[in-house]
């Protein structure tokens, strides 16, 4: 890995993880989401991973540190996994806004696996008593998504726009 592709998820990480704090006063209203599907189109998958597992892992510090780290790596990682393979068959903005939209409500339901268990709850009661902080979170990212578009434009992979 070169130096440059270091510095840039470094860089990435440390915007997302302020990001992450500067909304912390709104739940589940945040541009990292946004930001780590841009960062597929912009830079590729194992970036937008590598940026999403230090973005959770320095903020899991910052704002309490627990298992529930370890689900927020592993469903972001998923999402994103979903969210590349969709970007290559989904190329208008709209459809991919929409597809941002409901990945972002599968996070809510894959971190409901890990975080149910903690709380001795079942998971579907548990994600549907949740479900309005989801669909907060997938209509920020949805709003999110074309604004971070428009910022990074300029460095879009011309094989995935």
């Amino acid at each position: 890995m070169t130096l440059n592709r270091l510095t840039r998820i470094a860089l990435l990480a440390a915007l997302a993880s302020v990001l992450r704090l500067v909304f912390g006063a709104w739940p589940n209203v945040k541009p990292i989401t946004a930001l780590f599907f841009v960062i597929i189109l912009s830079f590729g998958l194992l970036e937008a991973i590598a940026v999403s597992a230090l973005t959770m892992l320095v903020t899991g510090f910052l704002m309490g540190f627990s298992v529930i780290v370890l689900g927020q790596i592993i469903s972001y990682a998923l999402i994103l996994i979903l969210g590349v393979l969709g970007f290559k068959v989904i190329k208008g903005l709209g459809f991919r806004i929409g597809l941002v939209f409901v990945l972002t409500l599968l996070y809510g339901a894959a971190m409901a696996l890990f975080t149910a268990p903690l709380f001795a709850s079942p998971i579907l009661a548990f994600w549907l008593s949740g479900l309005t902080f989801d669909l907060t979170h997938a209509v920020s990212t949805a709003l999110f998504f074309p604004i971070l578009l428009t910022i990074f434009k300029n460095s879009l992979k011309k094989d995935l726009i």
